[in-house]
């Protein structure tokens, strides 16, 4: 993905419909080898699935937390797909219960990125 490639998502969609079209659209990515995070991706998603492992929400200040770390590597790694996906989910991280199936998929999709597994087989004790 080059600098000036754009967005995954339309700007103009409420926040639930861009989560669910970007993980939708990086699921498919990582399946297919089009997207390969790489270990700072893999790192940061980490820490964040260990910092949820007590409540399991993606809180804003987690999220924030986490694309702080991140830095501005973050944003270029992958070609941001991640950065991204983190800043979806921070829009969304208070969500009502109809938005939370869209947070639910992309939790789904970072637990494979931490993996490293593309297929997702893996159950979640491997982490």
């Amino acid at each position: 993905m080059h600098h000036d490639a754009p967005p995954l998502t339309p700007h103009d969609a409420s926040p639930t419909e861009r989560l669910t079209e970007l993980t939708a659209t990086l699921s498919a990515d990582l399946d297919q080898g089009r997207w390969t995070p790489g270990p700072l991706e893999r790192i940061l998603v980490l820490r964040l699935l260990v910092a949820t492992a007590g409540d399991g929400r993606l809180t804003t200040d987690r999220l924030r937390e986490t694309l702080w770390e991140g830095n501005l590597a973050l944003t270029t790694v992958g070609g941001g797909r991640l950065a991204q996906l983190l800043a979806e989910l921070h829009d969304t991280s208070t969500c009502s219960a109809p938005e939370a199936d869209a947070v639910r998929g992309a939790t789904v999709l970072l637990e494979r990125v931490a993996r490293g597994v593309p297929d997702g087989d893996l159950p979640c004790a491997a982490l």
